[in-house]
């Protein structure tokens, strides 16, 4: 996803970048889990790219990103921040948040 000021009039000049990237790095697949956390201002998503990432709402970014061997198909942040548990096709597991 990219940003773009109105303001500029000409935007397609080819020597020019007028786009700048609203956040990144993304998810390389479709997202599997989503949940947000009451106390923080974050997000956890899991993702069919076998990653987790814990997602800063204020700052519009990516705080931390774990890649595991298998694929996560849930997720869920305990109310206050501190833990994440990740569900698995044959187990639960649960992390601190920072990993």
């Amino acid at each position: 996803m990219f940003t773009l000021p109105l303001v500029q009039a000409d935007i397609l000049k080819p020597e020019e970048n007028n786009f700048d990237y609203l956040s990144h790095p993304f998810h390389a697949g479709a997202v599997t889990g989503l949940d947000t956390c009451v106390r923080k201002q974050m997000i956890a998503t899991c993702s069919t790219d076998m990653s987790v990432r814990i997602w800063n709402i204020k700052e519009m970014g990516c705080d931390l990103a774990k890649y595991f061997d298998d694929e996560a198909y849930s997720i869920s942040l305990h109310p206050s921040g501190l833990h994440v548990l990740v569900g698995f096709a044959d187990k639960v597991r649960l992390y601190p948040s920072w990993f």
